[in-house]
């Protein structure tokens, strides 16, 4: 039998292929055409002064596709010529530039190469090392040799009008060709600047890449000239004019974003074995009963759709059916091995390095993060995370994803297949582990952007803190007052299990537009396999009604001293519908989970498995209200609620939180602030929480931990 490195080795198999970087393309084409057109500003021959320059640049993280992009620019322009850049070149400027950068040639820098290079005098200058670097690397392009450094220094003077030609004549260009230069690997800068003399601003403070792309401008003087620079860089500010004072230069952000369903499954479709017959990759995983979308389903669940983790995804599986000479019959084969801890241990342990060993400053707001990928909670490019950071540099600096919802708004994004190991970091705090294993186990698509979601999601996790905190609160004795079960399970808990966030079952299905603000819901069956495996019991019929709710979240909890456990539902009712929750209300949630959870599964179960569901609700109707006397009550087995028409099954229990008591769970401050950001009333489309709302929030979990 093999090993499990062998099983799960991330052999290269497969040639990919770039997809769905049309966006990209046109939008770095674009600045690459403002500079053609602009470059008489930039060398002083014209009066006019209103262009700056801007550098098409992407800052993202390992596997986001940089280098892929750099090395593939120039081929997708000609790909896209005819179809996505046909509206850029509507008039005949553009329609000339794009047909000369068709022909143009590319010259890709490594910066990590970049060192201190002689003569004696000049080795600690970042020009000369630049320089030197760019033509040793187009000596190195062209397998040609290159002149040492003092033999260099004499032949090409630090002079653009020296250096360029001297790169065309080594690339083999005409002087009238259009020279792209891609520099990689920028942030180099964040370690190696020590090695160079640099210029220090009025406070004594060093700004490396203000000289790097101080050397840049220069250089883009040159006709013909253009540049693309990529890396993953602590020293690079989206909003760059702080970092450049009156900014020389601006940083166009390449997206880069990862990609979707339809996207992966163009991908496997076009990327082939590298061998003789060249199979397509989904020919060799997929078997007649699973298809290419079912596989490209599983991979987006698992890589979140990051094209190098997606890469390395695919070639691991690649390894793995080769050497079983059998592709996947199904979805839930492939999960599984997607699933298993060393597969996803060694597919994500080249991403994580960064986050890992992050300074305690960073560290300090993972939790913030995890929040906003759990809660699909949108952020502008320019929310501000601390007096000197921006959230959108946090989210790069830790080494996460981001998933562009338009050109200023994102999502935080974080595979699944990184979860496994950052719950093994000791330094993860139990908030953290909480929200981690929810992230693992809710589907991608699950949430919509709503004050619904988020409330749910509020909810759900101040009541596992506060069930599982040593500290005396009154929730916990409240519940423990009401209902005997609570008080049989003898909290704190020993353990923290995830909470399964659950979209609600509708008649129709949904599929994620292009704007990404639609979530696809789940359909019966896929319903009933996601409360068999939360549960991990048998096999659990809810009942499909279109005009009813599932409950919003389900999770479990084991009593430390006594071997009993408890599955607990809640739904999350109340202050958008103006007349409150009716009797009608809960016993639809009633039947829809108590009973199916007791007829198929407690029924046949030992004694010491429970069920519960809380209906936690900011405004109930003026009946419910009546009846309950403006009191939290809990029914137990065999109790009639609703004029007699439900009747409680054994081993299970019906709470219902009164309005004062749901305020243990959601401040009313949060509570407020969730409306006053969705204000539109019936599942409202996105509008931004604020970070000033979501630290509130946030605390009010910290509190508990």
């Amino acid at each position: 039998m093999a090993s499990l490195d062998e099983k799960w080795k991330a052999v290269d198999n497969f040639k990919s292929i770039v997809v769905d970087r049309e966006r990209d393309v046109v939008r770095v084409t674009k600045e690459l055409y403002d500079l053609h057109s602009n470059r008489e500003q930039l060398r002083g021959v014209t009066s006019s002064c209103n262009y700056r320059l801007t550098i098409p640049f992407a800052p993202h993280m390992f596997g986001s596709g940089k280098t892929t992009f750099c090395h593939n620019y120039l081929e997708l322009v000609r790909r896209f010529g005819d179809t996505f850049l046909s509206k850029f070149a509507s008039d005949p400027s553009r329609r000339a530039f794009l047909e000369k950068l068709k022909r143009a040639s590319m010259l890709y820098v490594n910066l990590r190469e970049l060192e201190p290079t002689r003569p004696i005098e000049e080795n600690r200058n970042l020009e000369w090392a630049v320089y030197y670097l760019l033509y040793r690397s187009a000596c190195n392009q062209m397998g040609l040799p290159f002149m040492k450094p003092d033999e260099a220094y004499r032949h090409i003077p630090l002079y653009p009008s020296f250096l360029i030609p001297e790169l065309r004549k080594t690339l083999g260009i005409p002087s009238d060709q259009y020279l792209l230069i891609a520099f990689d690997e920028v942030g180099v800068f964040d370690t190696k600047a020590t090695f160079f003399e640099l210029e220090k601003n009025d406070k004594g403070v060093v700004r490396p890449y203000n000289d790097f792309f101080g050397i840049i401008s220069q250089l883009c003087k040159e006709p013909d000239l253009f540049f693309i620079v990529v890396g993953k860089s602590k020293g690079l500010s989206i909003k760059n004019d702080v970092a450049f004072g009156l900014s020389r230069v601006i940083l166009h952000f390449i997206s880069l974003s990862p990609l979707d369903a339809s996207s992966i499954v163009e991908f496997l479709e076009k990327s082939l074995l590298k061998t003789p017959t060249q199979v397509p990759v989904c020919n060799v995983l997929c078997s007649s009963s699973f298809s290419v979308n079912e596989l490209a389903d599983s991979l987006l669940e698992c890589t979140g759709g990051v094209p190098g983790l997606l890469t390395r995804a695919v070639n691991m599986l690649l390894n793995y059916i080769i050497a079983r000479n059998q592709p996947f019959i199904s979805k839930e084969e492939c999960l599984t091995c997607m699933n298993d801890y060393d597969f996803r241990r060694i597919c994500a342990e080249p991403f994580v390095e960064r986050i890992l060993n992050l300074d305690e400053d960073r560290k300090s707001v993972f939790d913030l993060l995890l929040m906003m990928a759990l809660f699909r909670i949108p952020f502008q490019v320019d929310d501000i995370l601390t007096s000197e950071s921006f959230l959108y540099d946090a989210v790069t600096e830790m080494g996460l994803y981001r998933y562009p919802i338009d050109q200023n708004t994102f999502q935080v994004l974080i595979p699944k297949v990184f979860v496994v190991i950052f719950k093994k970091d000791p330094s993860i705090s139990s908030l953290e582990k909480i929200l981690l294993g929810s992230l693992d186990v809710e589907p991608v698509d699950c949430f919509f952007y709503s004050k619904c979601r988020v409330f749910e999601g509020i909810v759900a996790l101040r009541l596992v803190l506060m069930l599982s905190s040593k500290n005396r609160n009154e929730l916990r004795e409240l519940l423990c007052q009401l209902s005997p079960i609570w008080k049989q399970m003898k909290l704190p808990i020993s353990s923290v299990s995830s909470i399964h966030y659950m979209k609600s079952v509708v008649s129709s299905r949904e599929t994620r537009s292009e704007s990404n603000k639609s979530r696809r819901t789940f359909a019966s069956t896929e319903w009933n396999k996601i409360i068999r495996e939360t549960l991990y019991l048998e096999t659990i019929y809810i009942p499909l009604d279109a005009t009813s709710h599932s409950p919003d979240i389900i999770f479990q909890l084991q009593s430390p001293v006594e071997p009993k456990v408890l599955t607990v539902g809640v739904a999350c009712k109340g202050r958008w519908r103006s007349e409150g929750i009716g009797w009608s209300d809960i016993i639809d949630e009633a039947k829809k989970f108590l009973d199916p959870v007791y007829d198929q599964v407690l029924s046949s179960a030992m004694d010491y498995h429970h069920c519960m569901l809380i209906i936690v609700s900011t405004k109930l109707s003026l009946n419910v209200s009546n009846e309950l006397g403006n009191q939290s009550r809990c029914y137990s087995s065999g109790m009639f609620i609703g004029n007699d028409s439900f009747k409680v099954p054994d081993n299970c229990e019906l709470v219902i939180l009164c309005e004062r008591d749901v305020q243990m769970l959601i401040d009313e401050e949060i509570l407020n602030g969730l409306e006053r950001a969705f204000h539109v009333p019936h599942n409202p489309t996105f509008l931004n929480l604020g970070l000033k709302l979501l630290h509130k929030v946030r605390n009010s979990f910290l509190s508990w931990q």
